[in-house]
């Protein structure tokens, strides 16, 4: 799907609450119409969407800031369709185009083909205390994350416990809000507000960082793809793990989550060369000055 010419049936998704956002998907159904693709919108929040709805398309095209392109990319995941980023957000490091290219230009650019990136994912799993140490499936519970697997308090503002192992070897138990595990891509995402380091979002290494540590190991740490991480939490009150700040999924005393690097990439298609990233990177953290 690197050639333009495959590119036949798209879906095009939007963010419900920005009317301009659903406007720009309308205007760009009717351009590519007119070059010859068919396509059909819906909001990226539409709950009745699922993956084996949109298996038949080429492409999906998001239109929205970083949310709408990480729901649009969970929806692709299972398909190894790619996904085109639209940004009408404040950042939109996901993004590909901003709304004045895609408008003008969405057509002849598709025509001309483009590249597909392949971006690390995260495969995380919930293991219950009793199944642990066995190869039992029950009661455990597996997501994907394309940005980040969070673990951390919940509305009670307390410390908690993490012992954070390292495949089977145990690495520190950190003492504070939280800990992150972010892909390369989510490295620009909630693990850089935490200090953590940015990474080159074409890279499999991941991050594990600690969010407000206390009186423990306060430092990131880059990860390489192999690696296994077990978090397995010591609490009295309410920890949640999020997946891409999506997803939530409450944890007791003694559960564990593990995760890697999934065998699933994310697809997105490119029109500009892979180093436009530290230039892009550079340009979207001083807008948000």
């Amino acid at each position: 799907m690197s050639d333009g010419q495959y590119i036949r049936r798209v879906a095009v998704f939007y963010h419900p609450q920005l009317p301009a956002a659903r406007a720009l998907a309308e205007d760009l159904l009717g351009s590519l119409g007119r070059s010859g693709i068919e396509g059909w919108s819906r909001s990226a929040w539409d709950e009745e969407i699922s993956s084996d709805m949109v298996g038949d398309r080429d492409l999906l095209i998001s239109v929205g800031g970083d949310g709408t392109m990480l729901r649009v990319s969970h929806l692709a995941l299972p398909t190894e369709i790619a996904v085109l980023g639209v940004n009408m957000g404040r950042v939109g490091f996901m993004n590909e185009l901003n709304p004045d290219e895609a408008r003008e230009d969405l057509p002849r650019l598709l025509a001309a083909g483009g590249r597909i990136e392949s971006r690390a994912t995260l495969q995380a799993e919930i293991i219950p205390p009793e199944v642990r140490d066995n190869s039992s499936s029950e009661g455990r519970r597996t997501y994907f994350a394309l940005n980040d697997v969070v673990v951390a308090r919940g509305r009670v503002a307390r410390v908690i416990r993490i012992e954070a192992r390292i495949d089977g070897d145990l690495f520190t138990i950190y003492k504070g809000d939280g800990v992150i595990i972010a892909t390369a891509t989510g490295s620009t995402s909630y693990s850089m507000a935490a200090g953590g380091p940015i990474l080159n979002p074409l890279t499999d290494e991941f991050v594990l960082n600690p969010i407000d540590s206390h009186l423990t190991i306060s430092n990131a740490l880059v990860l390489p793809p192999t690696s296994v991480v077990n978090l397995t939490v010591s609490t009295d009150h309410e920890v949640i793990m999020s997946i891409d700040g999506q997803i939530e999924a409450d944890l007791e005393d003694g559960y564990t989550v593990s995760a890697t690097i999934s065998p699933n990439a994310a697809r997105f298609l490119r029109f500009q060369p892979p180093g436009r990233f530290y230039s892009t990177v550079t340009e979207r953290l001083t807008r948000m000055e």
